[in-house]
Parts: C-alpha cells; sequence; structure tokens
C-alpha cells in the first residue's frame, strides 16, 4: 500500500505530508456535500459545502507550483526546457484521466445509457476538450488548467520584483494589485455557478500564490509556531461554522445551500492561511494531515473528485440508499476502491515522466518531490 499509494518519506525535504492529507480533506469536504445533496448524508447536513473543498484544491495547486518556481533562480526560469517539462507535467497531470472520463462518457451516452452521471453526446466532447464546458464536478477542470497558462506569467513578475529594493515587499504588493484587480472585473457578487473560466476564481488561487511568496521568503514568521498551530485550530472551527446548515442553526435564519459559494476572497485567504499554519504550526493537526489514511485519501483525490458522481449515481440505481448505514458504507468502500484503481491505471504512470535535453524519460522519485507533490 505504501509503495503504490503513499510517497516514501525520503522523496525529499520538499515534500510535505500533511498537504497530502489536506489535499485529501478538499476531496472530502466535495463527497460529503453531494452525498448530503443526494439524501444519503441527511446527518450532519453538508449540503452547499462543496465549492469550498474545491476552493482547497485551488489554493493548494497554486501554492504547490509556486512554491516549486520560487525556488528556482531567474536564470532558470529563462530557459526553455524548464517551461516545456512544466507544460509536459501539467498535461499529463490533467488530461489522462480526464480523457478516460470523458471518452467513457461519450461512449455510454451514444450507447444510450441513461444511468451514467455525464451525459456527453459529440458536442458536449468537443467542448469539454476545447475546455468550454464542464458538467457536474467538470466545470472545474477548464478552470485550474487555464490557470496553468497565466501562473508561469505572475510567478516571473513576482520574481523580477525582488531585484528591486524591498523587494519581498514589492512582490506582496504586486500579488495585492492582481487581487484587487481580479475583483474588479469579475465581482463576486456576478459570479456564475459552476463557469469554467478563470477570472471569478482568480482570486482564490492568487491566495496560493502569496501563502508560496510568504512561506518561501518570510521564513521569521515561522517562529511564531504556537500562534499557527492556534490559527490553524481556529481556522477549521470556523469553516465548520460557515456550513450552511450549522450557519442557518446558529444564527437562526433560512438554510442557504449557496451561502459560500461566491466566498472566492475569504475561502482563498482562510485556506492559504490553513496552508501556513500546518507548514509552520506543526502540532497535533499537522500530524492529523501526515497520517497514512489522510495522505492515501489526499493522493487519490483527482481520481476521487471525478468518479465519486458516477460511483453515487449508481448506487442509487441499485437502491442502496435504503439499505441505511450498510449501504453508506459500502458507497463509501466503492468510491474509495474506483478512485484507488484509477490512480494506479491513469494517474500512476505518468507522474514521474519529465522532460530531459529533448526527450520525455521516467526518472526516480527523488528527482522532483516539490513538483510531485505539487499536482492538484
Amino acid at each position: 500500500m505504501r509503495r503504490l499509494f503513499l510517497a516514501p518519506a525520503s522523496a525529499g525535504a520538499g515534500h510535505v505530508l500533511a498537504l497530502d492529507g489536506l489535499r485529501g480533506l478538499a476531496v472530502l469536504i466535495v463527497i460529503g456535500s453531494h452525498l448530503s445533496n443526494a439524501g444519503w448524508l441527511p446527518w450532519p447536513n453538508l449540503s452547499g459545502i462543496g465549492k469550498s473543498g474545491v476552493y482547497l484544491f485551488f489554493v493548494l495547486s497554486a501554492y504547490l507550483l509556486a512554491s516549486a518556481m520560487f525556488g528556482q533562480p531567474l536564470a532558470k526560469l529563462a530557459h526553455l526546457p524548464y517551461w516545456l517539462n512544466y507544460a509536459l507535467r501539467r498535461v499529463l497531470r490533467i488530461w489522462p484521466l480526464y480523457l478516460v472520463i470523458l471518452l467513457v462518457s461519450w461512449w455510454l451516452t451514444r450507447a444510450g445509457v441513461p444511468i451514467w452521471h455525464y451525459q456527453i453526446d459529440t458536442v458536449a466532447l468537443k467542448n469539454h476538450l476545447a475546455l468550454r464546458e464542464g458538467q457536474s464536478v467538470l466545470w472545474s477542470i477548464p478552470v485550474e488548467f487555464t490557470f496553468y497558462l497565466w501562473l508561469p506569467f505572475i510567478v516571473v513578475a513576482m520574481q523580477l520584483s525582488r531585484k528591486a529594493p524591498g523587494g519581498r515587499w514589492l512582490g506582496l504588493m504586486l500579488l495585492a494589485l492582481l487581487v484587487l484587480l481580479a475583483r474588479r472585473y469579475w465581482p463576486a457578487a456576478e459570479a456564475v455557478t459552476n463557469s469554467v473560466g478563470l477570472g471569478q476564481y482568480l482570486v482564490v488561487f492568487l491566495c496560493g500564490v502569496g501563502a508560496a511568496w510568504l512561506h518561501r521568503w518570510w521564513p521569521g514568521l515561522a517562529t511564531a509556531g504556537r500562534a499557527w498551530r492556534i490559527l490553524g485550530w481556529l481556522l477549521l472551527a470556523l469553516f465548520v461554522l460557515v456550513t450552511p446548515s450549522i450557519w442557518a442553526l446558529l444564527s437562526g435564519s433560512e438554510f442557504q445551500p449557496g451561502l459560500g459559494h461566491r466566498w472566492f476572497t475569504g475561502f482563498g485567504l482562510g485556506w492559504a492561511l490553513l496552508v501556513l499554519a500546518l507548514l509552520w504550526g506543526g502540532g497535533m493537526l499537522t500530524r492529523f494531515f501526515a497520517s497514512a489514511p489522510m495522505r492515501l485519501v489526499g493522493v487519490i483525490s483527482f481520481s476521487a473528485y471525478l468518479w465519486h458522481m458516477p460511483v453515487l449515481q449508481a448506487a442509487d440505481t441499485l437502491g442502496m440508499r435504503e439499505w441505511g448505514a450498510g449501504g453508506l458504507c459500502l458507497l463509501l468502500l466503492a468510491m474509495l476502491l474506483t478512485a484507488m484503481a484509477s490512480f494506479l491505471l491513469f494517474e500512476r504512470p505518468w507522474r514521474d515522466v519529465r522532460y530531459r535535453k529533448g526527450q520525455s524519460r521516467r526518472l526516480p522519485e527523488a528527482c522532483a518531490p516539490a513538483d510531485r507533490q505539487g499536482e492538484p
């Protein structure tokens, strides 16, 4: 199990085990929300929290990728092979499994199978491949992939700013300016639910970049370990409080499942601070997210994210919801096993491919731990 799914502890100092587990939390939030939406989990009612889990995915992706780039000298960022490798890794991280999902869904739709969750005809297939459409949870794929295209420009601009006097602050000010511009041109009040455009979610990603900048160039902040541990627990408590069902209960207001769907800045900042709390705080919270079960869920999170809705619909078709707690346990087990198999078949074979001197080849796992962990 450890060799197949969990990165070895010797992978390098750049690999932070707790961040694997944090990715596990992200997909558990999404799955929990959809279970409540479908009536499988009436208590606790987690309807409406799924978007916050996706925003955590966005923050983690931005943090890990930007952190790896900030660790490179400017001279290396000027080399074409570095960016060719970056492009290859991003494509191989998303597209093999994404293509499997799309083609299986297209084939089943053409075959007239009505119970399959993703109903994708030929037109929809073309739109998904062109990143212009995203059914169900697939909406986040175009958003994430588009951010991959813009991140290098953001990182290079921030790295260049460091050459000026007060460069650390200048880079932070540049990032703050980008946040303000994003909020100005894509206001949250006008956000479209499940939009495949990057604009309205850009603030979330920028918060992840900001966390990477602080972690890289403000190491002195790590000395306040106790304060970071307390902050980490407080942030988790706050995220629980803004669960729509709990918020409605405490405030006496009407239940609003879309309560936090447009809190892009709030969730971006909150999740980014939680990342820093795990990095600098240590303690029981960090150990929990670094535990093997949480890391396992985090490693297979992409497969779990894409497959859990078809598995859920299949379970509904079989009437497993009527089986009570036993049916729920079987459903969760089916989701876990499906995600594990998917990871081994469609994700793991590609994770060590690198571009080197004009060709792609497989390298030892220890070659680029930061890049491997940086995968969403």
